[in-house]
């Protein structure tokens, strides 16, 4: 089965395509004859331009400094020596006699009535003469205490060291311990100090007094 188109048997018409443009034509010309009718077109871009005035900022002035006329000294006036007068205060001369000597003070004569000022004599002042106590080299031989017989067997030796209190008299009234490396060492030295021990005790001024001493006692094996 076959279909053939119709429109493709016809010849196209000729006539009514130049009608239709005809027409058109006769439209346009038409609307264009109509007096009052302006088509729109663009306006045109204006630019006002006008004048701007602008004030200038302040510009601070500084002053020019103010010349100095400075005259240097010339050869003739450096040679010459100004000596300034300088007025001195003028004082009257105090009296001659402002004041004199008296047996027992001062005279002041001349400032009105007779004072007499006593002068009181001033001892002059000496320090003390103070002697330390020591050993009265007389009791020399008798100062060594006795060696201990148990620390003698076993060849013990060492160094005491004791505080002694000398009285008036010379003699040991007391007798403390500063260091010993035994008790039989400071026992025996106790001992013999407050029976044997002999000082010459100490003076203020040519006068005795009781004073504190320290001695050391060694004990040592002789071979």
């Amino acid at each position: 089965m076959s279909f053939t188109s119709t429109y493709a048997q016809k010849p196209p018409n000729y006539k009514g395509i130049g009608l239709a443009v005809g027409i058109h034509a006769l439209a346009i010309a038409g609307i264009m004859a109509i007096p009052g009718i302006d088509l729109p077109i663009k306006p045109p871009t204006v630019i006002e331009t006008y004048d701007v005035i602008v004030k200038p900022e302040p510009v601070e002035t500084i002053p020019e400094p103010q010349k100095v006329d400075v005259e240097l000294p010339t050869k003739a006036q450096d040679s010459v020596k100004v000596t300034p007068i300088v007025e001195r205060p003028v004082f009257n001369d105090p009296p001659a006699n402002r004041f004199a000597d008296v047996d027992n003070g001062i005279d002041f004569s001349g400032l009105g009535d007779r004072i007499e000022v006593p002068i009181t004599p001033v001892e002059a002042i000496s320090e003390p003469v103070i002697a330390a106590a020591k050993l009265n080299s007389r009791f020399s031989n008798q100062f060594q205490p006795p060696y201990p017989s148990g620390l003698l067997r076993m060849g013990e030796e060492g160094i005491i060291a004791v505080r002694v209190l000398v009285g008036t008299d010379g003699r040991a009234k007391r007798i403390e311990l500063i260091d010993s490396p035994h008790d039989d060492f400071w026992t025996a030295t106790k001992r013999h100090a407050l029976k044997k021990w002999r000082f010459e005790p100490a003076t203020k001024d040519g006068v005795r007094f009781e004073s504190w001493i320290t001695l050391k006692v060694r004990f040592q094996i002789n071979s």
